[in-house]
C-alpha cells in the first residue's frame, strides 16, 4: 500500500472517530472475487463461485465505527484485461473504501446489512506481480453491497458480496470487482 494511501486512511479515522458511536469492531475476511464487466457478470460469477468454490482468493478487511466503515479488499492472481479484452497479464487488484453501512431491519441473531461508499481501486500487473510491484493502475470506484452478521457477545461471523464499480475506457461505470467473503468479526467497545 502507498504511504499516501496508508496516511489518508489513518488521517480518515482519526477524523471520524470521536464522531462515530463508541461500538468498534474489527472483520478480517476471506473469500473469492470475481472480475465481471457487467452486473450480470457478478451475479453469474457469484452463484458459480458459492457452486463450484471456483475463483481467485480474496482477503479482506472492514474497520466499523458505528454505520461508518473502512474497506480494504485485496485479490492476487487475477487476470487483468485492457478495454479490448486483451489478457494484459496476471496482477492483483485492491481496493479501499469509505462506506456508509445501512442496518434497515433489527437483530434476530443475525442482523442483514447494506453497505453504500466510495474509494479506488488499484490492479497491479506484470508476468511475476505482487501488490507492491509491475504496472499499477488506479481508478477511483463506487462501492456497495449486502451482507449479514451474528454476534456472540463480543465475537461474531459475518458474510458480504461486495461490488466495487468504477469507469471503464468506454467512460461507462461498467466494471464490476466483486468480492464475496466471509470472516470473524470483533467488537471493541460499546454494547
Amino acid at each position: 500500500m502507498h504511504v499516501r494511501t496508508f496516511v489518508a486512511s489513518a488521517s480518515l479515522a482519526v477524523l471520524i472517530a470521536p464522531f462515530a458511536e463508541s461500538q468498534v469492531t474489527i472483520t478480517p475476511m476471506a473469500g473469492g472475487y470475481i472480475a465481471a464487466s457487467d452486473i450480470h457478470g457478478v451475479s453469474s460469477g457469484a452463484q458459480s463461485l458459492a457452486r463450484s468454490r471456483d475463483g481467485t482468493l480474496s482477503l479482506g478487511a472492514n474497520i466499523d465505527f458505528g454505520p461508518l466503515r473502512g474497506t480494504l479488499a485485496y485479490a492476487s492472481g487475477t487476470t487483468i484485461k485492457n478495454a479490448s479484452s486483451q489478457e494484459l497479464g496476471k496482477g492483483s487488484m485492491y481496493a479501499t473504501t469509505a462506506d456508509f453501512v445501512v442496518r434497515p431491519l433489527p437483530r434476530v441473531l443475525v442482523q442483514p446489512y447494506l453497505i453504500a461508499g466510495a474509494g479506488e481501486k488499484f490492479y497491479r500487473y506484470d508476468d511475476n506481480a505482487s501488490v507492491f510491484t509491475g504496472g499499477n493502475t488506479k481508478a477511483f470506484g463506487l462501492h456497495g453491497g449486502l451482507g449479514a452478521d451474528a454476534m456472540f457477545g463480543s465475537i461474531g461471523v459475518a458474510g458480504e458480496l461486495t461490488d466495487f464499480v468504477s469507469k471503464g475506457a468506454d467512460d461507462k461505470w461498467n466494471v464490476h470487482d466483486a468480492f464475496l467473503m466471509v470472516g470473524l468479526k470483533f467488537r471493541l467497545g460499546g454494547q
